[in-house]
C-alpha cells in the first residue's frame, strides 16, 4: 500500500525566515537550526507555529552504594512522572 508523502519546506541556516511568496497559506516551514516551525495564515502573513523545542538539560546524581546513576529530566510540570519505587505527590506544579 502507497503511503502519502508530506514534504515540508526546511531551512538549517540560522535566522532564516520564509517569506510570503514561499508559502501557501496552510503550508509549513521549518528551520531546523533555530528549531521554529512557520506558517502562513489567511491574511498572508508568516506564523510561528512553535519554537524552541531544545533538548533537555540533565544532570548526574551520585547515588551511593547503589552503583549506577540517574538521570532527570525536569520535563514539564504536567507531565505523567515516572515513579520506579514509593508514590509522586505532585510537588510543588
Amino acid at each position: 500500500m502507497a503511503g502519502t508523502v508530506v514534504k515540508i519546506k526546511q531551512s538549517s541556516v540560522a535566522g532564516k525566515l520564509p517569506s510570503a511568496s514561499d508559502l501557501q497559506q496552510g503550508e509549513l516551514a521549518i528551520n531546523t537550526a533555530d528549531v521554529v516551525l512557520y506558517s502562513k495564515n489567511g491574511a498572508g502573513e508568516i506564523i510561528t507555529l512553535a519554537s524552541g523545542a531544545a533538548a533537555a538539560a540533565k544532570s548526574t546524581i551520585d547515588m551511593g552504594d547503589v552503583g549506577y546513576d540517574i538521570w532527570i529530566d525536569g520535563g514539564a510540570s504536567d507531565a505523567t512522572p515516572f515513579v520506579t519505587q514509593g508514590t509522586y505527590d505532585g510537588g510543588d506544579a
